[in-house]
């Protein structure tokens, strides 16, 4: 029956995403693939928007099915049940209920690992294959990480990097698609302005400014200290040198979000390295929308056009419209790409596309994309192991940077220029477009075979036994083991990254977590295995009788046009 609906039906896509109307990058990202599945007309799509709520009035022009997360405000019911578990930010609480009423044939997410775990230990594995693209942007990978991808159905790495990790990592047991998909750019939305004199000019008063330009997230992975201490020093190069004109015309860019709950004291580091006169910042007021380039000020300002206190920081709920942001680019002469560690990096791209050479870390898919954007590879001073994650991580050789830009700007010329900035964008689009992406992941959807799929049309709900007994004599493993094959009847769940774990836990016999030490039993391991049990047995029961979720308010929600 499955080969025939393989073959007579489309194939059903559930995405879980951020929102295809964020702007954030996995919004994005969820958007371009979306987009081209649903306008290919060779599948049925869907969309779990994690930071959507029910009544948001942009789910009405999104073209294919799209279950929202977040519950209206004023439900008081919805909101504590949200507010029960840190994971239903990541679509938790939703997921189950939003592919048996969906029933799709692949599931897959591109989102950080801690955002789609959950997904791994559903108990309707078996009715979808399991796709993920991991954004491995660090060496060693977690141990329960490793043993989530390899129970994957496919994984897709986003790099050549990545892929060797994986595969130095776990060798041939994770089933890695053979291809890269990458992450792509739309050039019709990021491109050279001809006239960059004359947006200079509307941004900083002035058509000769020479600007190093960075766009990132306020967080600590992102350089922002070191960059400042770093332009600082190719500052101080200049003076020394005798380049008075130059630095007059040299400014450091940095799109960025201010406060971050975890972010640097931008104001404090601006004061320290003295770069408050240097240093320029975008800002996009809530009420008219103008967007200014200006020095540090404070978080919320009064904008010049409007006269309202509404001028604040970009970020993801007050984003800058792509035509704004591509403006910005367009003020760079040169882009630096500056973290201990990338998953991707999105801004290396959107500013090859505008022409902008780039400058990145020698690390992770810094290097990878620096070296098909003929960029500029910065030195990694030393790697250093990283408390939070265990991983190595990057400090690049601030030097190097400082050197770099001065020989840069000293040797400037608008002829080197102009070739350079050609050179950059048709590297930039000749493999980094969304089309270019897509081609890659039709090619690995097509390529999951659904025949063995269980039907979700089967009328029988799968027999399980609640007897919890285990035969005696079992080590802790087998014990286990036993428990997931022959109880639950989830021989996969075994060599879930929970499950493994949990087992880790188990034969220490000492759970530690957040300063707390206790003791963990057979008695407690069978708690938690007696609730995967019971979720399976709740979730068949509504699978078979999936007419009880029409009243759903994430579901009868959706755009009566499609």
């Amino acid at each position: 029956m499955n080969i025939k609906i393989g073959i007579l039906m489309k194939k059903r896509i559930f995405i879980c995403n951020e929102a295809s109307f964020i702007a954030s990058g996995y919004g994005i990202h969820g958007k371009e693939l979306l987009t081209r599945l649903h306008n290919s007309d060779k599948y049925e799509v869907a969309e779990l928007g994690c930071y959507s709520t029910v009544n948001d009035p942009r789910i009405q022009n999104i073209p294919w099915k799209f279950y929202p997360n977040l519950p209206k405000p004023d439900d008081t019911e919805k909101l504590n049940e949200y507010k029960s578990n840190g994971n239903n930010q990541f679509g938790l609480w939703r997921f189950n209920k939003a592919i048996i009423d969906f029933k799709p044939h692949i599931v897959f997410d591109v989102r950080d690992y801690w955002m789609y775990a959950y997904q791994e230990t559903s108990p309707l594995r078996k009715y979808f294959k399991w796709i993920l693209m991991p954004t491995v942007d660090s060496a060693p990978q977690h141990f329960e990480w490793l043993s989530t991808f390899c129970n994957a159905d496919m994984v897709m790495p986003y790099t050549e990097w990545a892929r060797d990790v994986l595969v130095n990592s776990c060798g041939n047991k994770i089933n890695l698609f053979p291809k890269v998909a990458l992450a792509g750019v739309n050039p019709n939305d990021f491109y050279p302005i001809d006239d960059r004199a004359s947006l200079k000019e509307k941004y900083f008063g002035r058509k000769d400014a020479m600007i190093t330009g960075l766009v990132v997230r306020n967080q600590k992975r992102k350089l922002v200290s070191d960059i400042l201490l770093t332009y600082k020093k190719y500052l101080n190069t200049l003076l020394i040198s005798g380049n008075k004109d130059l630095y007059d015309r040299s400014f450091l860019y940095l799109h960025t979000t201010y406060p971050e709950e975890h972010g640097w004291n931008i104001p404090a580091l601006l004061l320290e390295f003295g770069m408050l006169d240097k240093t320029y910042f975008t800002h996009n007021c809530r009420n008219c929308g103008n967007i200014e380039a200006s020095k540090f000020q404070n978080a919320v300002t009064v904008c010049q056009k409007c006269n309202s206190a509404s001028r604040t920081f970009p970020n993801p709920t007050n984003p800058l419209s792509t035509e704004k942001l591509n403006e910005i680019y367009n003020l760079f002469d040169l882009f630096i790409q500056y973290a201990i560690c990338e998953g991707f990096g999105y801004p290396q791209i959107e500013a090859a596309a505008c022409g902008v050479p780039i400058a990145s870390v020698d690390y992770s898919a810094m290097s990878e994309i620096c070296r098909d954007l003929n960029g500029t590879k910065i030195p990694v001073k030393r790697l250093f192991r990283e408390l939070e994650t265990n991983a190595d991580r990057a400090y690049p050789d601030n030097d190097f940077t400082s050197k770099m830009i001065y020989d840069y700007f000293i040797n400037y010329s608008e002829e080197n220029a102009k070739k350079l900035s050609a050179e950059t964008r048709q590297l930039c689009i000749n493999k980094y477009t969304w089309d270019n992406v897509y081609k890659i992941w039709e090619e690995c959807f097509d390529s999951i075979d659904i025949s063995d799929l269980k039907d979700w049309n089967d009328p029988t709900i799968s027999e399980v036994s609640t007897n919890m007994s285990v035969p005696g004599n079992l080590s802790k493993i087998e014990f286990v083991k036993y428990i997931c094959d022959n109880i639950i009847k989830e021989p996969k769940l075994f060599y879930s990254g929970h499950i493994q774990m949990l087992l880790r836990d188990f034969l220490s016999g000492i759970v530690a977590k957040n300063s707390n030490i206790r003791t963990i039993n057979h008695q407690e391991v069978v708690n938690i295995l007696e609730q995967y049990l019971v979720n399976k047995v709740n979730h068949e029961k509504l699978r078979v009788n999936s007419h009880l979720l029409k009243q759903e308010d994430f579901i009868t929600c959706q755009n009566p046009k499609r």
